[in-house]
């Protein structure tokens, strides 16, 4: 009876539960699953048929689930993960028969040295995949945790325990300075550097601080801080002209070399070296497509690791 059940049953209408319960409003589900409103509220009366359930419920302006729609809320994000997974998967395939877009998690420093770098391997060697960059926000860790978004890359401090994680590449840092900064030549000492204004990013995830502001927090002095941005790549931008330091990781140096005002210096005090890791879901486990990208992205991370 199980079978006939199953045969019954449209297993599109999971699709739309899941980015219904994700979304909480039919516009947006709707607009993410490329399909009209009209179908998508058909597709939710014919599972509220099929259930025997309201599934979910408009509280002011958002979606709420039933309590029988929490239960699904829990189990229909794993299943669909499998399932598009499961249709992926070919007995025999390459990276540059694979038409497909991968997203990934990642902050906009890993997009610019690293991203950019798989980007233009891929451009020869599996023209038909497109890499979309999406941000370390909470929303889509969830997406990322429910199988929805493909891949993160973030730093051990980031990750959660039990995480599928492999190391990528790692980087240094160097401290960017007003090339008239007073401190310029011999006076870049410990104590000055940690006593100058410090221009800082702000992440959006859990603390807001970055591999190096977790190490700052653990020196004695307290820092004084010029600006906090939301951007690595827009720290050298607050330099020229003041007393200000930022400290960035070296592989960007040469995004802002062109900056005739500015100078990229050591830092006076040694900062421990960052490590960005690749991590995956167990949803990989039945995604050929998905196991061959990974494959590659180690690959060029190993490659990464030997041009510094």
């Amino acid at each position: 009876m199980a079978l006939m059940h199953l045969d019954k049953f449209d297993l599109n209408l999971l699709v739309a539960i899941e980015a219904l319960m994700r979304r909480r409003s039919v516009t947006a589900a709707a607009e993410e699953l490329r399909i009209t409103q009209s179908a998508l509220s058909s597709a939710l009366k014919r599972a509220r048929l099929h259930f025997g359930d309201e599934l979910l419920f408009y509280d002011g302006q958002s979606m709420v689930p039933t309590s029988f729609g929490r239960e699904l809320e829990d189990l229909v994000p794993d299943m669909i993960a499998q399932l598009r997974a499961i249709a992926r998967m070919r007995a025999d395939s390459d990276l540059k028969n694979i038409n497909r877009e991968f997203s990934i998690i990642a902050s906009d420093y890993v997009a610019a040295v690293y991203i950019s770098e798989l980007s233009r391997k891929l451009s020869g060697a599996a023209p038909g995949i497109s890499i979309r960059v999406a941000p370390f926000v909470e929303d889509t860790i969830s997406q990322f945790k429910r199988g929805v978004i493909d891949f993160l890359i973030g730093p051990a401090f980031s990750l959660e325990e039990g995480m599928n994680s492999q190391l990528l590449f790692e980087d240094t840092f160097q401290c960017v300075l007003w090339r008239e900064n007073p401190l310029l030549p011999d006076g870049f000492t410990p104590d000055a550097y940690l006593s100058s204004p410090l221009v800082l990013t702000e992440l959006f995830l859990a603390d807001g601080k970055s591999h190096f502001e977790h190490w700052l927090a653990q020196q004695t002095a307290t820092p004084t801080v010029a600006a906090s941005l939301p951007s690595f790549l827009l720290l050298p931008h607050y330099i020229a002209g003041t007393q200000n330091i930022a400290t960035i990781h070296k592989r960007l140096v040469p995004h802002f070399a062109s900056h005739e005002e500015l100078v990229f210096v050591d830092p006076p005090i040694p900062v421990p070296p960052l490590q960005e890791f690749l991590v995956t879901t167990r949803k990989h486990l039945h995604d050929s497509e998905a196991k061959l990208l990974q494959h590659k992205m180690l690959e060029v991370g190993r490659e990464l690791a030997k041009s510094q």
